[in-house]
């Protein structure tokens, strides 16, 4: 990632996902035909939703790579 990186203007995009379940729940208060999924499990619009997606503080931190310490460092 070190050539990828520069010292300013880089962005870093993370996508979260639901879980499944949850996204049952929340298609079965929609209509039939607004669904996004089809199954045969039964979900109730009322149904208690699971927590899901960045649990807690999220944080970047600055890493210095020594590949002599990896074990990419010398060779024979």
């Amino acid at each position: 990632m070190t050539g990828a990186v520069k010292q300013k203007g880089n962005l870093l995009e993370i996508d979260v996902t639901n879980l499944w379940r949850n996204r049952l729940i929340g298609d079965a208060a929609l209509p039939v035909a607004q669904r996004l999924t089809k199954t045969n499990v039964k979900s109730k619009p009322g149904d208690a939703l699971l927590t899901s997606g960045l649990l807690g503080p999220v944080g970047l931190r600055t890493l210095t790579f020594d590949p002599a310490v990896v074990g990419g460092g010398a060779t024979k």
